[in-house]
């Protein structure tokens, strides 16, 4: 999952992932935006900062996608 510099610093703030996690983070980036057809960079960013939310609220990373698509 890539952000840009300002994004990655606003992400940051939210929590800290474990690799394994911030695997599940990227596949649940990855899945929605793939069924939802985002493909633009900053509309990217924007949901790769819901999915930072979340996870920084406690949910946990196996019920992101999940929670994602309630919020989305």
């Amino acid at each position: 999952m890539l952000l840009s510099p300002r994004l990655e610093r606003q992400a940051c703030r939210c929590a800290v992932a474990e690799p394994a996690q911030l695997a599940i983070l990227a596949k649940a980036l990855n899945d929605y935006c793939a069924k939802h057809r985002i493909s633009d960079e900053h509309e990217r960013e924007q949901i790769a900062l819901m999915i930072m939310g979340l996870f920084g609220r406690g949910i946990d990373p196996d019920r992101i996608t999940a929670e994602l698509e309630k919020v989305g």
